[in-house]
């Protein structure tokens, strides 16, 4: 049973992007996604002295199947996630990364790529409105999976680091939004440090659960006056170029302090995130403006702008130094429309 299904799962790894897109139907019709979120879901049963016995699927199968759910979600859209969360399939994959978590710990090398390949799957899946749902409907899960992110992760294997992709994707609904902004909990002020994390999709999560948090306009004063958000969105768009003394003024000392050793964020996906923060920031009102003047914000991305290149992070910066330039009067809404981030874990 166990050979074939194994099999059966080597049979489905498909990660050419193209043929998946061009199969989802055939998938769809053979319930594809359903056999797969059977083997997350259930356990294996075997026949011992004429007996049902259940036990659990070997890590190898296990590991296998949520690979290729994965990557078939991954790379196939909303209809195949859409209807993996109708087989039930986020809960389970909750509790298999919340039970190989504490195996990992002990040393267990398998469990730290199953809890890997389970949060990527995870990410996955929340892509769509419907997918945020099915992980913020289990309870506790987002809390939990906060606590693991921002627990010091070994050297070796970052088993939670796509934690940040599944906090992008459900900052896309409001309800996952008021998770991350919850006072009593704290969980912005544990999660925004991984901004400047050496891991590239900490890195790029953080900056889009960032940006989306800063949809919630009755939020704004808060993010910008109390919890200083315009500094954690700054600091990585800060490089080695300096700034005049003029411009220094006003601008938080961090900003510029470590000179021509400051390095800048060099994924320009992560760039265009934060620089779309600092846009939402400026349509949220004149008050918010006027601070953003004061930071220095201005400079900061006028000195982005003269080594980016990427156009559309230029164009984002663009539309923001049209905001801290122009004349306030009469200036109280936004042109043109962003919508929130999720994102697609296919790597």
């Amino acid at each position: 049973c166990v050979e074939a299904t194994s099999a059966l799962i080597a049979s489905l790894s498909i990660t050419d992007t193209l043929q998946i897109r061009s199969n989802c139907a055939h998938f769809l019709e053979h319930d594809v996604p359903a056999k797969l979120c059977s083997l997350v879901s259930n356990p294996c049963v075997s026949e011992i002295d004429g007996k049902a016995v259940a036990a659990k699927w070997p890590d190898l199968v296990l590991l296998g199947a949520l690979d290729a759910l994965g990557t078939l979600i991954g790379e196939g859209g909303e209809m195949l996630a859409e209807a993996s969360c109708e087989k039930g399939c986020v809960g389970r994959v909750g509790e298999v990364i919340m039970e190989h978590s504490h195996a990992s710990k002990k040393g267990v090398e398998a469990s730290d790529k199953i809890v890997d390949s389970a949060c990527r799957l995870l990410a996955n899946l929340c892509r769509s409105e419907a997918g945020c749902g099915a992980v913020l409907d289990k309870e506790g899960l987002v809390e939990k999976l906060i606590m693991e992110f921002v627990s010091p992760a070994p050297d070796c294997w970052d088993k939670f680091q796509h934690v940040a992709t599944i906090l992008m994707n459900v900052t896309q609904v409001e309800r996952g939004r008021k998770v991350l902004l919850q006072i009593s909990k704290g969980f912005l002020d544990m999660v925004t440090p991984h901004i400047t994390a050496p891991n590239s999709v900490r890195r790029k999560g953080v900056a889009g659960a960032v940006r989306n948090v800063c949809f919630e306009k009755d939020s704004s004063w808060w993010l910008v006056f109390e919890k200083k958000i315009v500094d954690v969105i700054c600091y990585p768009l800060c490089g080695p170029e300096g700034f005049d003394m003029d411009d220094k003024v006003g601008m938080t000392p961090k900003m510029w302090m470590e000179g021509p050793d400051k390095k800048r964020e060099p994924d320009a996906d992560t760039r265009k995130l934060l620089v779309e923060a600092l846009l939402l920031l400026c349509a949220t009102g004149r008050k918010t403006r006027e601070k953003l003047r004061e930071l220095k914000v201005y400079p900061i991305i006028k000195t982005l702008d003269l080594s980016e290149e990427s156009e559309e992070v230029s164009n984002k910066i663009d539309e923001c130094v049209q905001f801290l330039m122009r004349d306030e009067e009469g200036c109280e809404r936004i042109e043109g429309e962003i919508t929130t981030t999720s994102v697609d874990v296919t790597e």
